[in-house]
């Protein structure tokens, strides 16, 4: 697997994606490279310069390296569940649940306006990520604002659900 740091072009593709959620690379990158590891995937990770420079010296070419946070594929990135770890504090695409949504929601079910206690600035059709009280990821989600206010896309309980 090819790791090197992200090209012009695909720093292009991230960045839009990422502002999307209403966020930066900016912050993100303080003394950190993105990373693509390409193998009929384009996976983008986080890592440190120091772990840029031991990939350079390395003889072998590595599985994996840093912090997978989302992947690009057909042009458009998409982000992870690791990624919004990382941007969602500074994003302002959000929906905050109360505990009996973040408790449906790791369940893999739809957030309902009666769970909603706080929301960023966001519009129908809006990708969003999913908050618990605490400002912490629960999820990736997209606007509908019809009976279902946010629909779950992706969310942290879906490892337990797969048992993966």
């Amino acid at each position: 697997m090819k790791i090197a740091r992200a090209s012009k072009a695909e720093m292009e593709i991230i960045g839009r994606g990422v502002e999307r959620y209403g966020a930066s690379l900016k912050g993100l990158l303080r003394r950190r490279e993105l990373l693509v590891a390409k193998n009929g995937r384009q996976v983008v990770s986080v890592a440190s310069r120091k772990v840029l420079k031991t990939l350079k010296r390395m003889k072998h070419e590595p599985y994996s390296a840093g912090l997978a946070i989302g992947e690009i594929k057909k042009g458009e990135f998409r982000l992870g569940l690791e990624g919004a770890y990382l941007i969602a504090g500074r994003a302002s695409k959000y929906v905050k649940v109360n505990e009996k949504g973040e408790q449906l929601v790791l369940y893999g079910r739809d957030v309902f306006i009666n769970s909603v206690v706080e929301q960023g600035e966001i519009r129908k059709g809006d990708p969003c990520f999913i908050l618990n009280l605490r400002g912490e990821p629960l999820a990736l989600g997209r606007v509908r604002m019809e009976d279902v206010f946010v629909e779950n896309l992706q969310d942290r309980g879906m490892y337990l659900r797969k048992g993966e």
